[in-house]
């Protein structure tokens, strides 16, 4: 998860010394209180029962990426070109196709006025029959890096994104729409500002033939806050969101809470992530998103974010709570 502001400034390991990081901070005590206050009939606390994902590989996806030879996965860096290197091979070994030449995508942006180089992962799963239907998902791979000798492994932030994108990958190759293409991505550059993101827009506004149907944003879900819930923005977006929630909800057995809270006591009357992580670029054009992850916890953007303070059959419910989201076969889009 981001913690750029509206003006991009050299990143910072210590989150309250931002904008953005304070107002993160902000956004998860409201929520905790906002979440104690709420009601639902689901127990938030009954033991997790996910079906399909394969925990043992979501645990080697997410040590691989925080070992300390891929270094914090900054982008520019060794580690971000060791992570770049073992996404492809995840990518192939799934049996994806690259959407372009390579799976290797690069993009260019400008940060602390310089020209700079990222570069997203980008494969897709063709539609079973021709279909100019497309869906797609998105979750950054890289993070803060070292500063001196601390490594900031990110293993929520957001190695657990990217571990649950992988896990949706390989179950749509059985079980996804016969009729709709999807394309995974694994973006760089999201820590600095969005870059891949944006880029990936870019790229994907150049194919005028494509039908953008849905993009969906993993970030930072494998902590869960408590009571223990995913948090969900975006819900703006589609005409029958209680709904859907309902549904997925009672499938799951995995509480949902909307990303956003009213507290009339404190003169805060609406509060949101949306330019926080990388659905922000789809949002600013048009393109229909959804986002799911946890509010700031007090391991983010700390070397203390390690595989060890995940909960990995909570990141196993969201990863198929988000997969039931993205493969409904018809969703309804409300008018941007």
């Amino acid at each position: 998860m981001s913690t750029s502001g509206a003006s991009i400034k050299a990143p910072c390991f210590n989150p309250i010394t931002t904008a953005k990081g304070a107002i993160l901070y902000s956004l998860a005590l409201v929520f905790i209180l906002s979440s104690c206050a709420s009601k639902d009939s689901l127990d938030c606390n009954l033991p997790l029962q996910h079906q399909w994902v394969n925990s043992p590989q979501i645990i080697d996806d997410i040590r691989i990426l925080t070992s300390v030879e891929f270094a914090g996965r900054k982008t520019g860096s060794d580690g971000a070109t060791l992570s770049q290197n073992y996404l492809v091979q995840r990518f192939t070994d799934l049996g994806l196709q690259p959407w372009q030449t390579a799976f290797k995508v690069p993009f260019t942006y400008k940060y602390q006025f310089s020209q700079q180089q990222g570069v997203n992962i980008v494969g897709i799963i063709p539609s079973r029959t021709p279909s100019n239907r497309w869906r797609v998902i998105t979750a950054h791979y890289d993070h803060l890096g070292q500063q001196g000798m601390r490594t900031f492994h990110g293993a929520d932030d957001n190695a657990s994104g990217i571990a649950g994108l992988l896990a949706i990958a390989e179950q749509w190759q059985t079980t996804g729409l016969a009729e709709v293409n999807l394309m995974l991505v694994a973006t760089d550059a999201e820590e600095q500002g969005l870059y891949g993101s944006y880029g990936l827009v870019e790229q994907i506004q150049a194919h005028s033939e494509m039908q953008i149907e849905l993009a969906m944003n993993l970030d930072m879900i494998g902590h869960p806050s408590r009571p223990r819930a995913i948090y969900i923005e975006g819900e703006q977006n589609f005409a029958h969101f209680e709904q859907i929630k309902t549904d997925i909800t009672n499938k799951h057995q995995l509480c949902i809470r909307l990303s956003y809270a009213k507290n009339s006591s404190t003169g805060i009357k609406r509060m949101n992530w949306l330019k926080a992580s990388d659905h922000y670029p789809f949002h600013k054009a048009g393109i229909p998103w959804v986002y799911f992850g946890v509010p700031p916890h007090n391991q983010y953007h700390t070397v203390d974010d390690t595989i060890d303070t995940l909960k990995i059959d909570f990141l196993a419910s969201v990863t198929e709570m988000a997969y039931s989201f993205i493969s409904q076969p018809q969703i309804e889009i409300n008018p941007q």
